[in-house]
Formats: structure tokens, C-alpha cells, sequence
């Protein structure tokens, strides 16, 4: 499947830092990666030339994904995917312009959630 899914926590990319606790085998970075990177190409990008109207997409899945995407999206590094701290069942809102800019509206937005129901994993 050329989408994103969540079968097992991702793991994205090698982060940097690394860090102890994410020991992933080597080879899941290279399927879960590749994986990803297949769902952040097919669902972030510029509309093409002939789209008239303003189109949405909701995605939801592992809170790496959205690290991961949002670094991509951003032109950032994707190794920093792990410096970015999401709750659970936040809302991260990406904008894709049709000449290609990106602006990230929110990143882990968790005010629709009663307080007692953040969690962070």
C-alpha cells in the first residue's frame, strides 16, 4: 500500500538526536520510511492547474506520521521528526497553496479535548 496505516508505531526516519528508548530494527526504517514518505507525497501537494475549487484531506493516524509529515511539508529536516511533541487525538492543519507554498496552521491542538482526556504517549 503505497498509504499511510497504522499497523505498528512507525518509525519514519533515524531521528537526531537519537535517543534509547526508539530502537527500532534497521530495516524498519527503510519500510516504514518508505511507506510514509509514499503517504506524504500522495496527500501534500499543490493542486494541479485544472482544480477550480479548495479541496481537504483528514488524515488520521501515529502521531510519527504526523511529526514526520509535518517536518517534510515544512522543508524541514525529517531527522527532527522526534523534537516534536503531539497529545494524543490532537489536530495538526497543514495548508498547501497552489503555487506550492506550505504554512502550518497548528501543530498538536488539543482544545477540543476535555483536560482530564490529554494524554501523551
Amino acid at each position: 500500500s503505497s498509504g499511510i496505516n497504522a499497523e505498528y508505531e512507525k518509525v519514519p526516519h533515524r531521528p537526531h538526536p537519537g535517543i534509547r528508548a526508539l530502537e527500532p530494527r534497521p530495516w524498519q526504517f527503510h519500510q516504514d520510511g518508505a511507506r510514509i514518505e509514499a503517504g506524504f507525497r500522495k496527500y501534500l501537494h499543490r493542486a494541479l492547474p485544472s482544480q477550480k475549487e479548495e479541496s481537504h484531506e483528514v488524515i488520521v493516524c501515529h502521531g510519527n506520521v504526523i511529526r514526520y509529515i509535518t517536518c517534510r511539508a515544512l522543508q524541514n529536516d525529517p531527522e527532527g521528526w522526534l523534537r516534536l511533541s503531539l497529545a494524543n487525538c490532537s489536530v495538526t492543519h497543514v495548508i498547501v497553496r497552489p503555487n506550492g507554498n506550505v504554512s502550518l496552521k497548528g501543530l498538536g491542538e488539543k482544545g477540543h479535548l476535555p483536560v482530564d482526556c490529554i494524554t501523551y504517549n
